[in-house]
């Protein structure tokens, strides 16, 4: 049914160790997106609104808004070299949803 694994090689071992490292840090990458863009957008003008925060704080959300984009930037160029390196390792394991 399926061909039996053979022996891995130091580059397989390299382009899985990438593979996964790339992988562990694109999940931080977009938790920390989320927040900033959470932050900026629902929380500080909630705060303000209430009274909570003086509205000077409204100020913080543009520079906020600008670091979430480009950590969402970072996490979309990890993402694509997952994907390429995915290709790679589809040469040692190709059934991924096991």
């Amino acid at each position: 049914m399926f061909d039996d694994p053979t022996a891995l090689t130091s580059a397989n071992w390299q382009d899985i160790h990438n593979w996964l490292t790339f992988f562990w840090i694109y999940f931080p990458l977009i938790i920390t997106a989320a927040f900033c863009a959470l932050t900026a957008h629902a929380f500080i003008p909630s705060l303000i609104s209430t009274g909570h925060l003086p509205q000077s704080a409204g100020r913080f959300r543009k520079p906020l808004t600008i670091f979430g984009l480009l950590v969402l930037v970072v996490a979309a160029v990890l993402f694509v070299m997952v994907v390429k390196l995915t290709i790679r390792v589809e040469n040692v394991w190709n059934r991924f949803l096991i």
